[in-house]
């Protein structure tokens, strides 16, 4: 259950920061995990979810992932 999974999510307050920044600036997935001491494995699952209950959204730029806040 992806609302499920959303809502776990939610309750890290690592992950809550990470959408308020996400919220000002585009950031590829090694830099969020730098900025929030994450496991590249842990980051991936978070950014997962998130994307799949369409609370971020990801955008390819050459080689690079960028994820960023879902405004819409």
């Amino acid at each position: 259950d992806i609302m499920g999974s959303a809502w776990e999510a939610l309750s890290d307050e690592s992950v809550i920061e990470m959408l308020l920044l996400l919220n000002k600036i585009d950031m590829i997935p090694t830099a969020i995990a730098e900025y929030f001491n994450f496991t590249l494995p842990a980051l991936s699952s978070h950014l997962r979810i998130l994307k799949d209950s369409d609370l971020i959204t990801e955008k390819k730029q050459g080689k690079n992932r960028f994820y960023s806040l879902n405004r819409n």
